[in-house]
């Protein structure tokens, strides 16, 4: 270990330790600190790592100066992201929005699909769950499907890097549909919605959680750990506009944020292939299933 510093003696039975760590170089830094300071210090190695001590009446004056240092110090880089490696799930999802578009067409048209689909509130409070599923595959026009097909290929395709295909669309399906239920709750009555924005937003909440959990816990200073869910707000804030549902986007990307945050603490790992397969395949069938329920209803 380096250490330019000259070490002080301490009277033994009169120390008491301020700093333990297994890295030398960082023992050094703390060393120099305290030298630096004015304070007697030892140094010593106890059973692999390097114990930093001072003098008793010195405690209070050298724990102070560390955490000087430490706040002065730059912020430690951030190792890469867990990466599952190329995903299509944004395109695909893209894919399917437009292909669903081309069904349904615009809300203007008054389909039997824009009719079975839509998220009405007082019709979900009544019962009709499987609007908040449904909802999320219509638009209102061509701007507002392009406007989710480039989120789409952003935002989902994140999501499925980090958790793969299969979970990550598991995940934000169940997110944004929560989403799209708890914006009903809260309107209840004479209000009508459709869009993917609310599974856009919640694939950047998902995003946002798991970044804020992964930086905070691998020392980064809370101020740079928050950056993602900050820049997720700011998008937020970036979206509003006059028509657009304030809730479903706000419930998205919270919703979103809290179940990244969740999987992050449990550290949640994409799955192996057949896994994410079987998940893929039940995201698209609770969607499929939402279908032939609201198809049925307006029967």
């Amino acid at each position: 270990m380096r250490n330019d510093a000259p070490e002080p003696d301490i009277a033994p039975g009169e120390e008491a330790a301020v700093r333990e760590t297994a890295n030398p170089t960082q023992a050094g830094d703390w060393a120099l600190v305290l030298a630096a300071a004015g304070l007697a210090y030892r140094l010593e190695a106890r059973e692999g790592r390097f114990v930093l001590s001072v003098a008793a009446g010195d405690q209070a004056p050298a724990v102070a100066a560390l955490a000087a240092f430490d706040a002065e110090a730059p912020a430690k880089p951030v190792p890469p992201a867990p990466d599952a490696g190329p995903s299509a799930l944004g395109v695909l999802a893209a894919l399917g929005l437009g292909a669903m578009f081309y069904v349904a067409g615009p809300a203007d048209a008054h389909s039997r699909w824009i009719d079975a689909g839509a998220a009405v509130s007082q019709r979900i409070v009544a019962g009709q769950w499987w609007r908040a599923v449904t909802a999320l595959t219509l638009h209102g026009d061509l701007q507002h499907l392009v406007w989710n097909v480039v989120a789409c290929l952003i935002f989902v395709t994140a999501v499925g890097r980090w958790l793969g295909g299969g979970l990550g669309a598991i995940a934000i399906l169940f997110t944004a549909s929560v989403g799209n239920l708890a914006t009903a709750a809260v309107h209840r009555t004479n209000f009508t919605s459709i869009g993917a924005s609310t599974a856009t937003f919640a694939a950047l909440g998902l995003c946002a959680g798991l970044q804020v959990v992964r930086r905070l816990r691998e020392g980064s200073r809370r101020a740079y750990a928050w950056l993602p869910l900050g820049a997720g707000l700011a998008f937020f804030m970036l979206a509003l506009r006059q028509g657009v549902d304030t809730y479903a986007h706000l419930f998205g990307l919270g919703l979103g944020a809290l179940v990244g945050s969740a999987a992050a603490l449990g550290n949640v790992r994409a799955p192996r292939t057949t896994v994410q397969m079987l998940l893929a395949a039940a995201a698209l069938g609770a969607v499929v299933s939402a279908w032939v329920l609201a198809l049925h209803a307006v029967r």
